[in-house]
């Protein structure tokens, strides 16, 4: 039998690491909270758990995700998300450089951190890019994108989180 409390933690657990990566922001979050705490049944239970990765689109990190790490070292490699998860790269006093020629429609989210290094996100010009990563003692160089159009809310969006410590996160616009 599944303890309701237990998996309520869980699902607050989730949403609270969805937000601290600025995944969701924080009207998502404090709705999806108080349908949490509404809970009474495993029933509703899996209705929420159901509306937190439908509804908001959302196909968090998990444990189990790709992880490239790199460390004194240089990784070349062409991004290939599996259900909406681009995976994590982590650069140590190293360099990734990460090529994004193409993505299924939606949202596939990709974590970076660069402590002491650099990454180099390659992405296409048909990609929306929505940059979450954040500068510790450091650069994020980012294009300007705030000109859209109605036909640029068609295109697949790559959600960029993590974290540049004393390192740069650079995306670079292809054609």
């Amino acid at each position: 039998m599944v303890d309701v409390i237990e998996e309520k933690e869980k699902l607050t657990h989730e949403l609270s690491d969805q937000y601290s990566r600025s995944i969701i922001s924080l009207e998502e979050y404090e709705k999806m909270i108080d349908h949490v705490n509404k809970i009474e049944s495993i029933k509703e239970l899996m209705a929420v758990q159901k509306m937190t990765h439908d509804n908001t689109g959302l196909t968090p990190l998990e444990d189990n995700s790709q992880k490239h790490i790199t460390v004194f070292s240089w990784r070349d490699v062409t991004l290939e998300p599996v259900n909406g998860n681009g995976g994590k790269y982590v650069c140590v006093f190293g360099a990734n450089q990460i090529k994004v020629n193409d993505l299924p429609k939606g949202k596939t989210f990709l974590h970076v951190e660069s402590i002491f290094g650099l990454t180099e996100i390659f992405i296409s010009k048909k990609i929306r890019v929505i940059n979450k990563a954040i500068p510790i003692m450091a650069g994020i160089f980012a294009p300007n994108e705030s000109e859209q159009t109605e036909e640029d809310d068609n295109r697949p969006e790559l959600y960029i989180t993590g974290k540049a410590v004393f390192g740069n996160i650079t995306i670079i616009r292809t054609e």
